[in-house]
């Protein structure tokens, strides 16, 4: 399943299809397919040069009744506004860290947001946070990273 529309859909529409289908298409996914997927091919700039405030508006306005995912909403965030600003021109990077005091717990605590030119522009970390690693659309996650960390992703 694929989440992303035809970039040759109004961005609007586009987007909103892309959020209705996210929880179906992250649930029991590895992250490595997942990110792989969320990464438009490079040099693709289906939406021109939408500024980034333009296109990270309209992901938190899209998501702001969750339909599903409750739980992992930084995630979702996360994969639409890194999709969405590639494909407006932008370079963004897309992290993962955890909350170091749950690290050991049955429970642990992760979280992922969002940097363009290294300043956050989708949900910064709220506290200390041990990251993990980050993504750009051309490094691959760690293998050991891979095992379903997104059903770690909360907010």
């Amino acid at each position: 399943m694929m989440p992303f529309p035809s970039a040759r859909l109004p961005f609007r529409w586009n987007l909103w299809i892309a959020a209705r289908l996210m929880p179906a298409f992250t649930k029991k996914r590895p992250l490595t397919e997942i990110l792989q997927r969320a990464t438009p091919d490079p040099g693709m700039r289906a939406y021109g040069d939408m500024p980034p405030g333009e296109v990270v508006a309209a992901v938190k306005a899209v998501v702001a009744r969750p339909w599903r995912m409750r739980g992992r909403r930084c995630l979702r965030e996360g994969l639409l506004a890194f999709h969405y600003l590639a494909l407006s021109g932008h370079r963004p990077v897309l992290h993962f860290a955890i909350v170091p005091k749950t690290a050991l717990t049955t429970r642990p605590r992760a979280h992922c947001w969002v940097s363009l030119e290294g300043q956050t522009v989708m949900n910064p970390p709220q506290e200390p946070m041990l990251d993990l690693f980050s993504y750009d659309g051309r490094t691959a996650a760690p293998a050991q990273q891979t095992v379903q960390l997104a059903s770690l992703v909360h907010d």
